[in-house]
C-alpha cells in the first residue's frame, strides 16, 4: 500500500522522543514548539467543549502541572485561555514548587504567574484531602475544564505515590465537565501504570503516540495538535526521516482537499461515478434509505438502489435523486436470489456497489451477497447484513482483475468474520485479517481503523454522537459514493468517506449536542465540512 500523503505517522514514545530531539535541537526550537502546543491545545479544547455548550466568559479551569514540558504545554494553554477569556479563573496544582521545574516549563509558568491560583502539594495529603482542596479552589462549583500536564511520554512506571494520589483524587472528583490530557494521560506511556488520568480528550502534540491507540478509547478521544513537525506543500505531507518504518498513521483533513476545490466546467453526472446500492427488506427499510441518502450527498454522480418490491416505491418518493429498481422478494420480505439478473444486466453501468444495509440475515440475502462478490468486477463494499462469514470467504476467490472488496464491520462483526474469541484492536491482527482475505477493512469504533493488510490508518473524528442506530448506514453510503467517484486510490477514497462522516458528526455535536439529535442530521453538516478552504489542509 502507498500510504496517503494526508496521514501523519504514529510512533511509540521512544521513537517520538527521537523525532523531537532531531526536529527540536536547541532551546529556541523547543520553546517555539511549546508555544505552538499550548496555543493549539487551548484552541482545540475550547472547540471540543462546544459539544457541551458554548464556553462562558467565567470559565473555571483546573491544571495539573508537572516539572517537564507537558507541564509547560498546559501552562501555556492556560495562558491562551486567559487571553481569550479574561474573566476565566485558572487553578494550578503542582507536586513540586515552580523552582523545581525544567527551564522551559518554568519559563511557561512565568508567563502566567500572578494570573493563576497556585497550590503546591506537599505529598502528605490524602486523596480525600485533595478532593477537599479541589472543592475549595472551585468555591464548591467544580471546574469546566481540567488540563492534565503532570507527566509526559518519558514517564516510566510505576507512578510515585504523590502523583498517584492526585490522579486518583481528580479521577474521583465528579464536578469536572471536560477532562483533557496534554499529549498523553499521566500514567500512560510505552510502559503504562494501572493508575492513569481518565481523559475525555487527549491532545497529542507534534506526533501521535502508539499507546493512545492501543485499546478501544482508553485515552479518550484523540486530537493531533500540529506544531509543524510535518511540512505541508500543496497538500502533500513530508515527514522527517525519523518517522519512517511505522505501519500506523492518523488521517489528516488534507485528504478532503479534492472535494473542497471547484469542479471542472466540462463535467456532467457521468464524470463522478455511479454507485449501486443493494439492500433493504420489507421489515427494515430505514437502513437502505439512510445509505442511499448518504450516497446522494457524497458527491457521486449517479445512484441506483435495488430494494424489495414492496418498499421501493415509498423509498423512491423520499429520495427521488436516486434511481430505484424493485427487486422480487422471498416470503420473509428479503431480496430473492433468483432475481439477481436485475443487477447483473445493469452492472456494466456501475463504478462501485454497496451491499448489505437492511438486507436481513437469512440464507437468501447471504446468497445474493455471495453471488455479487463472485460475479461483479467493480469494487464492492460489504456492509451490515452482508458481513457474513461465507460471503467474506468468497473474496479470496475473486479474480485478480476484479476490483477490491471493502468491509465495514464493528467489533462484533469483525470478531465473527475474523474468527476471534475476544475483542482485538491490535494492528497486527487487523493487518493479518486483511492479508488473509485480500480485502480492505474499515473497523468501526471510537477510533476507526482502516487497513489493507500493509498499514493501518486511524480516524479520530466522530465521537459519541454517532453512537446511535443508522450511523453505520450513513458511513456505508459515504464510503460507497467516494469509492464510486475515483479509482486512483481506493484507500484514499475509503478514508475520505470515513473522514467526511466523522467531521460532520463533530460539527453536529457542536451545534446541537450529543444527545437530542437525529442520525440523519449528520448529513446536513456535510456541506460546511466541505466548504472549508482547501488551503487549511493541515489544521
Amino acid at each position: 500500500m502507498t500510504v496517503s500523503t494526508c496521514a501523519y505517522p504514529v510512533l511509540n514514545c521512544s521513537a517520538a522522543s527521537d523525532l523531537e530531539a532531531k526536529l527540536l535541537p536547541d532551546e529556541s526550537a523547543q520553546w517555539g514548539a511549546m508555544q505552538g502546543a499550548g496555543k493549539g491545545i487551548a484552541e482545540a479544547v475550547l472547540l471540543d467543549f462546544e459539544e457541551l455548550c458554548s464556553p462562558r466568559q467565567q470559565l473555571r479551569v483546573l491544571a495539573l502541572v508537572g516539572k517537564g514540558h507537558n507541564g509547560g504545554d498546559a501552562l501555556l494553554a492556560c495562558g491562551q485561555i486567559l487571553a481569550d477569556y479574561p474573566r476565566a479563573r485558572v487553578s494550578v496544582v503542582m507536586l513540586a514548587a515552580p523552582e523545581a521545574m525544567k527551564p522551559l516549563a518554568l519559563r511557561a509558568y512565568k508567563q502566567v504567574e500572578g494570573r493563576v491560583q497556585l497550590h503546591v502539594l506537599d505529598g502528605a495529603e490524602s486523596e480525600d484531602a485533595i478532593k477537599g482542596l479541589l472543592e475549595q479552589m472551585s468555591d464548591g462549583r467544580g471546574f469546566d475544564l481540567c488540563l492534565d500536564g503532570l507527566l509526559g511520554m518519558s514517564f516510566k512506571a510505576p507512578l510515585r505515590e504523590n502523583a498517584a494520589k492526585l490522579i486518583r483524587a481528580v479521577n474521583a472528583y465528579d464536578a469536572i465537565d471536560l477532562r483533557a490530557a496534554v499529549d498523553l494521560p499521566s500514567g500512560k506511556g510505552d510502559a503504562s501504570d494501572d493508575c492513569f488520568f481518565l481523559a475525555d480528550f487527549c491532545y497529542a502534540t507534534g506526533v501521535a503516540k502508539h499507546v493512545i491507540f492501543s485499546g478501544m478509547a482508553d485515552c479518550g478521544r484523540v486530537r493531533l495538535v500540529d506544531i509543524g513537525f510535518f511540512e505541508c506543500k500543496c497538500g502533500q505531507l513530508e515527514p522527517c526521516d525519523c518517522a519512517s518504518g511505522t505501519d500506523e498513521f492518523i488521517l489528516n483533513e488534507a485528504l478532503l482537499a479534492p472535494l473542497r476545490r471547484l469542479r471542472s466546467a466540462s463535467v456532467d453526472k457521468r464524470s463522478f461515478g455511479h454507485l449501486f446500492v443493494v439492500g433493504g427488506s420489507a421489515y427494515m427499510p430505514g437502513a437502505l434509505l439512510m445509505s442511499v441518502q448518504a450516497a446522494v450527498r457524497s458527491g457521486v454522480g449517479l445512484v441506483t438502489a435495488f430494494a424489495p418490491a414492496s418498499i421501493a416505491a415509498s423509498l423512491s418518493a423520499q429520495v427521488p435523486e436516486a434511481m430505484w429498481v424493485p427487486w422480487p422478494e422471498t416470503a420473509n420480505g428479503t431480496l430473492n436470489p433468483r432475481a439477481l439478473p436485475l443487477l447483473l444486466d445493469r452492472v456494466d453501468r456501475a463504478t462501485a456497489i454497496l451491499v448489505g444495509p437492511g438486507m436481513g440475515k437469512d440464507r437468501s440475502t447471504e446468497m445474493v451477497a455471495q453471488e455479487i462478490v463472485k460475479l461483479v468486477d467493480v469494487p464492492v463494499i460489504l456492509d451490515a447484513d452482508a458481513l457474513r462469514t461465507r460471503v467474506v470467504e468468497q473474496v479470496v476467490k475473486r479474480k485478480s482483475s476484479m476490483g477490491p472488496v471493502v468491509l465495514t464491520p464493528h467489533m462484533g462483526e469483525y470478531m465473527r468474520t475474523a474468527k476471534l474469541a475476544d475483542p482485538d484492536y491490535s494492528t497486527a491482527t487487523l493487518k493479518q485479517f486483511c492479508r488473509s482475505y485480500k480485502l480492505i477493512t474499515v473497523l468501526k469504533g471510537p477510533i476507526t481503523r482502516i487497513s489493507d493488510g500493509e498499514s493501518v490508518l486511524f480516524n479520530t473524528h466522530g465521537g459519541p454522537v454517532l453512537s446511535r442506530g443508522g450511523s453505520g448506514d450513513l458511513l456505508g453510503g459515504l464510503i460507497g459514493g467516494n469509492l464510486a467517484q475515483t479509482n486512483k486510490s481506493v484507500l484514499d477514497a475509503v478514508s475520505r468517506g470515513v473522514l467526511m462522516h466523522g467531521l460532520a458528526a463533530e460539527r453536529l455535536a457542536r451545534l446541537r449536542g450529543q444527545v437530542a439529535v437525529h442520525t440523519t442530521q449528520v448529513l446536513d453538516c456535510l456541506p460546511e465540512v466541505l466548504r472549508q478552504s482547501s488551503r487549511r489542509c493541515c489544521k
